[in-house]
């Protein structure tokens, strides 16, 4: 699955505007497409405002640290939080193709060290589509 030309524009200019590469953009732009070939824009849009919260919080996370005040709390809150995003992303996943999905699946949902850390990249990519949507632009 190729994502739409305008997906890969759109991609090129979130980068220009958040002045970063994406780590992932590839599959952001899969996501963007899937979303919209299966209908469920909605689900994307609640992923990235949940991706925004969790790539601040874990920032913030890491500032206080565990021993820190509020720590379990935001650190229930994140968990909580990236359940939620998982469901949301594996409803648009579960309907692309099988080596799209596999492949997105095992880099970002195993429960393998890297795949915590692959979705946590993600996550700080998809908060950057966030960012632009709340600069009032739109999506592809």
């Amino acid at each position: 699955m190729r994502i739409r030309p305008e997906t890969a524009q759109f991609l090129r200019k979130l980068e220009r505007s958040s002045k970063r590469k994406l780590h992932y953009p590839d599959e952001v732009g899969r996501l963007i497409d899937l979303s919209r070939e299966i209908n469920a824009p909605k689900a994307f849009e609640d992923a990235i405002f949940q991706a925004k919260f969790l790539a601040k919080s874990y920032v913030v996370m890491k500032r206080i640290g565990r021993e820190g005040q509020g720590y379990d709390r935001l650190a229930m809150e994140f968990q909580s939080s990236l359940e939620k995003t998982m469901a949301l992303l594996k409803v648009i996943v579960e309907k692309s193709p099988g080596e799209f999905r596999k492949r997105f699946e095992e880099s970002f949902f195993s429960l393998e060290q890297d795949a915590l850390s692959n979705l946590m990249k993600l996550l700080v990519d998809l908060s950057a589509v966030k960012n632009w949507m709340l600069d009032g632009k739109p999506l592809p």
